[in-house]
């Protein structure tokens, strides 16, 4: 019992599930017990020490900006042409956001706390995939950090140029002015509190959404259907890159279970918030491109690149004004990305500190803020690394490490169905558990591929960070369960 009770949750907690027993047989037998072969609720949903402050439109909205906020699609158009990219944008929420707003729901409100896909692994899995997930999951979020970082200072430069000033203002000078200090303000957001980081998520989605409507409108007058029928030959798509993207802009679901702990009502809001966030991310991206492919300006696919629909087509159909506006609330957006993100990255980071995979002192919690102060600034300390990075590499790595941390999860999700079947669920998916595994299987083909596109730099990278993983793992985390030699205070009372 001692390597799965010892140092997870508060000292004065302890949930019968973090015992799970050695043995497949003596877990069955735990899992079987309770009234009626059924787990009690008091087992599943424990009291959790966090302040649960996150409403329905502040959790929708963390997750509309966590997953891409209508930014970061138009490179598709580039990679893909017009009509492989419009049929993509339909087809990937279907084949990979819907399936992972699904598991993320269930396991959400079947674990209401904190932890996301460390926590799931850890029921699941083990200690071993769940310090494995844990650790990609932790790579992901303070490497998309930096990248935030950096598209959000692209577009204060493409907002600086527009204004009719003299100057050019060149990429390097912005991210050496601001690159690293809209992190710090991101990160002193989050110190402050939940509640902040919340509210400025709503307002933020709201400027995220309007111009991308607004920009929809005005390209009505240059409709034409026939410019989405424009098929480009297969041998001309850059597949890899193309992938890349689309995982990009509709994954990060299950990134929103990080924060479960702080969620009101979590049972409720959760299956709802995320429905509304899949809706809302799929308009976001496909009327905006859609419309916006008709735009005389847009007839060249080439030029899609990051931000065009900001930078080329908004001033071309609604004046530089309207430019300025979007390009405004575009940047904007990047902030409110970078801001989630930091907040979903250090609740993994403080509960893996809990289960004792990371050192102790991450897992201090702020007495008055009830925010991981520690945590938040190890992603602020991870981002600002990373941000001396090529950018492409940042986001090609991001995708790896999102990859393999998608895949733990699945598995753990199917794990947990086989281990807890009878288990209380607030929310379930309406389908069996092999129905689930077929409907998760193009998600997983697909991260699978992507995961297996790396440079021999960036393979050369993720090969020294996962043999460094490992080491840790066994140099710290066996050291401590070895060194529990006794029953838990908990467990002997």
């Amino acid at each position: 019992y001692q390597r799965r009770v010892r140092g997870i949750g508060t000292p004065m907690e302890w949930n019968p599930l973090h015992a799970l027993p050695e043995t497949r047989e003596a877990e069955q037998e735990l899992l079987a017990g309770g009234e009626g072969g059924k787990l009690p609720a008091s087992v599943l949903h424990p009291p959790q020490p966090q302040t649960r402050v996150l409403g329905f439109f502040g959790l929708c909205s963390m997750m509309f900006l966590e997953v891409g906020g209508g930014l970061g699609i138009e490179e598709a158009v580039k990679f893909a042409g017009s009509f492989y990219s419009l049929v993509a944008i339909v087809m990937t929420p279907l084949l990979v956001s819907v399936p992972m707003a699904l598991i993320t729901a269930e396991l959400a409100t079947l674990f209401p706390d904190n932890g996301g896909q460390v926590l799931w692994a850890d029921r699941g899995l083990g200690k071993f995939w769940s310090f494995m997930a844990g650790c990609m999951t932790v790579l992901a979020s303070v490497v998309d950090v930096a990248t935030l970082a950096m598209m959000t200072c692209d577009i204060g430069v493409t907002f600086l140029n527009m204004l009719p000033i003299q100057g050019s203002y060149s990429e390097e000078t912005i991210h050496s002015l601001v690159g690293f200090g809209i992190t710090l303000v991101g990160a002193g957001i989050n110190l402050r509190s939940t509640t902040w980081v919340a509210n400025l998520s709503v307002g933020i989605a709201a400027l995220a959404i309007v111009p991308l409507v607004l920009l929809a409108l005005l390209c009505g007058p240059f409709l034409n259907s026939a410019v989405w029928l424009r098929v480009r030959d297969p041998a001309k798509v850059d597949k890899g890159r193309f992938l890349s993207i689309l995982l990009w802009n509709f994954s990060g679901y299950e990134m929103s279970g990080s924060c479960a702990g702080e969620v009101e009502s979590p049972s409720e809001i959760f299956p709802w918030a995320l429905t509304v966030c899949v809706l809302l991310s799929t308009l976001s991206y496909l009327l905006p491109v859609a419309m916006g492919l008709c735009a005389p300006v847009a007839q060249n696919e080439q030029e899609w690149q990051d931000g065009f629909l900001f930078s080329g087509i908004a001033p071309s159909v609604g004046g530089v004004g309207f430019g300025l506006v979007s390009s405004g609330c575009a940047a904007a957006s990047a902030f409110g990305m970078l801001t989630t993100t930091i907040t979903v990255g250090s609740r993994e980071i403080q509960f893996m500190a809990q289960n004792n995979q990371l050192p102790k002192a991450l897992k201090f919690t702020d007495p008055q803020f009830k925010t991981p102060t520690n945590a938040i600034l190890a992603v602020l300390i991870g981002a600002a690394v990373n941000v001396f990075m090529p950018f492409d590499e940042l986001v090609a790595m991001a995708n790896v490490a999102g990859a393999l941390s998608y895949l733990v999860q699945f598995a753990s999700f199917i794990r947990l169905r086989q281990l807890m079947p009878d288990a209380p669920r607030p929310f379930a998916v309406p389908l069996g558990t092999r129905s689930c595994c077929a409907m998760l299987l193009p998600a997983a083909v697909a991260f699978t591929v992507s995961a297996t596109v790396l440079t021999t730099r960036m393979l050369a990278m993720l090969g020294v960070y996962i043999s460094c993983i490992v080491l840790c793992y066994v140099r710290c985390v066996t050291k401590e369960a070895s060194a529990n030699t006794g029953l838990p205070d908990a467990l002997e009372e």
